[in-house]
Formats: structure tokens, sequence, C-alpha cells
């Protein structure tokens, strides 16, 4: 083997570019372990480890400067304190990956279960418990096709400014009190509870047995939908047992036609 190695050919042991090579000796953070008198560069094969840590580093998010800085500085103990501030930086971001890939599987899902489901029919399910973020709105704007729009838009930022989350479920809640009596009368948002249980408006979902609706229509639909339903409900002898709600079956990922909106209606019931 030789001792040292021409640019291009420590270029190729590396994988890399004579150009990146020669972009890391100006910066100074890879030269060439000899330069003849004539100027030619020769990079001895135990820099391929130096090279392939600074690929490591850049590749995890760390500048060349920062890079060349750690090593000009970084004394006994080496590139560990860089490792030390990497690691924090992937561990957030490894935590942001998983919440996006979790938010998009809920959305798959979601958007799927709309597709393949059978409308306006009542089908029962247990349910076990969970919470949500509930927001409160104005019971005539969050009707309106637009004005609702402006309802979602500042019950999320509120949300986000909690230090929460916006992820699916999304809904929104018909109270106890409009449900026992056929009334279809939408006063709160809800979101889920991404980061736990430390948030004021915080709502707890009981487990239990309950009955749940497709519907697939315009939006003015859906309010009819709901009192068919709570008559039905009432004509098998079953009783509602605390709010309705309306989850958005996140009707902006599907090929939506016309003025189409898809929910999933659930309220808990008992004999």
């Amino acid at each position: 083997m030789k001792t040292f190695l021409k640019v291009g050919e420590f270029a190729r042991v590396c994988h890399t570019t004579r150009e990146t090579l020669l972009h890391y000796d100006r910066k100074g953070l890879l030269r060439p372990d000899h330069v003849s008198g004539n100027g030619y560069r020769r990079y001895s094969m135990k820099q391929f480890f130096d090279f392939d840590l600074i690929a490591l580093l850049k590749e995890t998010g760390s500048t060349l400067e920062e890079i060349r800085r750690c090593r000009d500085n970084c004394g006994e103990n080496g590139y560990l304190g860089l490792f030390a501030e990497r690691i924090a930086v992937l561990e957030r971001e490894q935590e942001r990956i998983a919440h996006r890939l979790s938010m998009m599987k809920s959305l798959e899902a979601m958007g799927r279960e709309a597709l393949s489901a059978e409308y306006d029919r009542i089908f029962f399910e247990w349910r076990e418990p969970s919470d949500i973020l509930v927001y409160p709105v104005d019971p005539e704007k969050i009707t309106g096709r637009e004005s609702s729009v402006e309802c979602y838009s500042e019950c999320l930022m509120q949300c986000l400014m909690d230090g929460n989350a916006v992820d699916p479920p999304l809904g929104v809640i018909i109270p106890e009190e409009f449900v026992a009596e056929g009334i279809f009368r939408i006063c709160s948002i809800f979101t889920a509870a991404w980061r736990g249980t430390g948030l004021g408006n915080l709502v707890h979902m009981d487990q239990g047995r309950y009955a749940c609706l497709f519907h697939r229509e315009d939006v003015g639909s859906h309010g009819r939908a709901f009192v068919r339903m709570t008559k039905e409900l009432a004509a098998l002898g079953l009783r509602t047992c605390g709010p309705a709600y309306a989850y958005d079956q996140m009707n902006y990922v599907l090929a939506q036609k016309g003025e189409e909106y898809i929910a999933r209606y659930v309220v808990r019931v008992s004999e």
C-alpha cells in the first residue's frame, strides 16, 4: 500500500470528490499530511478516519466551522463535547420525527377509515379512556363553512401557545344537555392532548360503550344526521351519557367532491 495518496486517489478511498477535499483544505479542516515543494498534495491513509469523522459530524448537522473550531480547541477531550451537543440535537430531532410519523399514520388511518365506512348506519364499539384538549367556540360561527375555519384556526393557535402539539384526532363537541334533547349545537373544538396532563383545559373521556355514526354530505346536512342518530338510539331504548364528539375524518387529505364533509359521531350510551 502507498504511504501517501494523491488527491484524486484519496478522494476515491473516501468516496468523495477531489473538490470536496480541496474545499476542506482551504477551510483548514483536513490538510494533506504532506505538501511537496512544488505544491503537490499527498494524504496519508490514516487520514481516512479524519475524513470519516468530519462526514459523520456534518451529516448530523454540524457546520464545517463548528468542526474546525472543535478540532482546534478540543484539548484532551477530543470531539466529545461536540458529540454531546449533537446527541442532544439528534434526540430532539428523533422525537420530532417520531411525532410526525405518528401523526402521518393517524391521518392515513382516518382517511382510509372514511373511505371504507358505511355511512348513516349506527354501530357500537368499546372505547378506552383518553384525554383531549377542549377549546370553547361560538356555536353560530362553527357551523358555517367559512367561519368554521376561523374557529379552528383560533383554537389550534391557542393549542400551540399552550405548548401542545396539534395532533389528530380533531373535532367538535356537542354538550350533554343538547345531546339529551337531540339538539345539534356545537360549543367546543377538541384535539389530542399530546403533551400529557399538565394543561388546564384537559378533559377526560370515559371508557365505555359508544354509539358511532359516519356521515358524508354537505355541512348543512350534519345537524339533521345527528338528530336522526339520537332518535334512533332512543328507539333502541338506549340512553346517551355525556357529550357527543364529532371527529373530523381529515377531509382535506382526501379528494373531495364539491362541498362534502365527512365526520364520525361518537356518544357513550347505556341501557
